[in-house]
């Protein structure tokens, strides 16, 4: 059976921070050694483990890779490439990702004190802020899932950290 590349992208309530990738292809080709991983944000910015080279080395034994590179909510390009014995690039995949763990996180926390101080329904600018976050985090997917549009989505994600952020000012 042919080779046919992909993986897939998650991440954890538990570790925002950290994106698990998942080579999710199908068939085989004896000639692939390693893999590497290509993870850049809105403005092409890598982000890496140790910042130290453009990309991360993902193991051919592993089915899964964790990266620790997230400090907020980010919208990015992630790009990886199979690799033979001498560094040739055998087959690769880019796609957009909008890794909003972080705004999710928060605004969970918001919908616990709704759970916690029922009284907080009656503050309308709580309620109007809360909607204005949930608002930017469907549309950071949203820029993504429909369009691939990761600049789109950083500004929407730009917006959650702000209102997290400054939270004693929205909430």
């Amino acid at each position: 059976m042919a080779f046919a590349e992909s993986f897939s992208v998650s991440q954890s309530a538990l570790s925002p921070s950290v994106i698990t990738l998942t080579d999710t292809s199908t068939g085989s080709d004896g000639s692939i050694t390693s893999r590497v991983v290509y993870v850049s944000d809105s403005d092409g910015t890598y982000l890496t483990g140790d910042g130290t080279v453009d990309y991360d080395v993902w193991d051919w034994a592993d089915a899964s890779i964790d990266l620790d590179i997230l400090t907020e909510s980010t919208a990015a390009s992630i790009r990886v490439d199979w690799l033979n014995s001498v560094d040739t690039i055998l087959y690769t995949v880019t796609d957009q990702y909008c890794l909003a763990q972080y705004a999710k996180n928060f605004a969970y926390y918001l919908v616990q004190q709704l759970a916690q101080t029922f009284n907080i329904i009656q503050d309308t600018s709580y309620f109007s802020n809360l909607a204005q976050l949930w608002t930017n985090i469907r549309g950071a997917l949203n820029a993504v899932e429909v369009a691939d549009d990761i600049s789109a989505a950083q500004n929407c994600l730009n917006r959650c950290t702000e209102m997290e952020t400054n939270q004693a000012k929205y909430f």
